[in-house]
């Protein structure tokens, strides 16, 4: 049975590496080990090399990035459809926007009925679902053992809610307009008589 051959006897270009590596510095050569100065040098010579690795500055970035990017795209100015006419006095213009869009009135008024009905669906779905979790974070503060760490948890939790409430309002203003057939803005619909809850 023949002995397997050393790794450093093969020929070829992997023999050189393999010496090279198994050599070491010069250091250790002779069961001598670095000092440890040089030992200290050498970890922050490897610290300075690539701060952003054990900084996590590159994560930084990316997220500040994102922050920006999110941040310019909420400043912009939503794009509304230039085919959705309005009057001068804030009325929907329906024959303009009918042919516009190549509809009859008939048809349009069909379609601004079932996204009336959509609104109003998801403003009570968002509003059920914010109470939801509302009701159940008040529950789960009220049981809890009050220690400060329990008691920051339920403050950070408590703006998940607010996304569910603010979608509700969203459309049931957009149900508003619609039923009203106008531009609302949103404190005209707060001191609304004409009905305030989506239908």
């Amino acid at each position: 049975m023949k002995e397997p051959i050393p790794l450093h006897d093969l020929p070829g270009e992997h023999a050189p590496k393999y010496r090279a590596a198994s050599q070491g510095s010069s250091d250790e050569e002779g069961g001598r080990k670095p000092g440890l100065f040089r030992r200290a040098y050498r970890g922050a010579r490897w610290l300075s090399a690539a701060p952003v690795d054990w900084f996590g500055a590159a994560h930084l970035r990316r997220g500040m990035s994102v922050i920006g990017y999110l941040a310019s795209r909420m400043r912009a100015p939503s794009r509304r459809d230039q085919r959705f006419k309005i009057e001068p006095n804030g009325h929907f213009d329906l024959q303009a926007t009918a042919f516009l869009h190549g509809l009859s009135v008939g048809e349009l008024e069909a379609r601004l009925s079932s996204r009336r009905r959509q609104t109003a669906f998801l403003a009570y779905a968002a509003f059920g679902l914010g109470c939801f979790f509302l009701l159940a974070w008040v529950r789960h503060a009220l049981g809890a053992e009050m220690t400060a760490s329990r008691l920051a948890l339920a403050v950070y939790f408590l703006p998940f809610c607010a996304p569910f409430f603010l979608i509700a309002f969203y459309n049931a203003l957009l149900n508003f307009q619609i039923r009203a057939r106008r531009t609302v803005g949103w404190r005209e619909y707060l001191w609304t008589e004409a009905g305030f809850l989506p239908r």
